[in-house]
């Protein structure tokens, strides 16, 4: 499993990440293993990092929601969200058969964004623009999504991006 290949097959990674930004961050992502059952993440845990699904499957859960409220396979990615902000985990996921991950955390997007102040802006470009395309496909009603302003989001990842912990 090469992450750099994973990284740019990736559209949440390659639509906004140059080449050189790529390879940065490929070089601090880390492979991680869960077994079937394993929680990848939990809702309303402390997120620093996000998961590019490589093999297996995992069901997204929310509480309050029966079932599951959706499926991710390879390509899958989980996470993004807290991964850039710092929020809260909006979901709980679950491996459904073993899964193999790619891991990106803080540290690993830190370095790429010291190497490219311009990084944050084209991040959030990037979620406005799935944030309306999840608007079309659900009716404005896109579930775990946040909705602040693009003046907000930029200052909020910002701001968690650059804190050490």
């Amino acid at each position: 499993m090469d992450a750099y290949d994973i990284l740019k097959a990736t559209p949440f990674f390659a639509e906004v990440l140059d080449e050189p930004e790529l390879k940065i961050l490929s070089d601090h992502a880390r492979t991680v293993s869960f077994d079937k059952g394993a929680k990848l993440i939990e809702e309303d845990g402390p997120g620093h990092s996000m998961f590019v699904i490589v093999k297996g499957a995992a069901e997204v859960s929310v509480a309050d929601e029966e079932g599951a409220v959706a499926t991710l396979g390879e390509g899958g990615i989980l996470g993004e969200m807290s991964l850039l902000t710092g929020a809260p985990r909006s979901a709980t996921v679950t491996a459904t058969e073993p899964v193999e991950a790619l891991e990106v955390d803080k540290s690993a997007l830190a370095n790429v964004l010291w190497m490219s102040p311009t990084l944050v802006d084209r991040f959030v470009a990037m979620l406005m623009r799935r944030q309306r395309e999840l608007d079309k496909m659900y009716g404005g009603v896109a579930w775990g999504m946040l909705r602040p302003g693009k003046a907000e989001l930029t200052n909020t990842i910002r701001d968690f991006l650059q804190t050490t912990e």
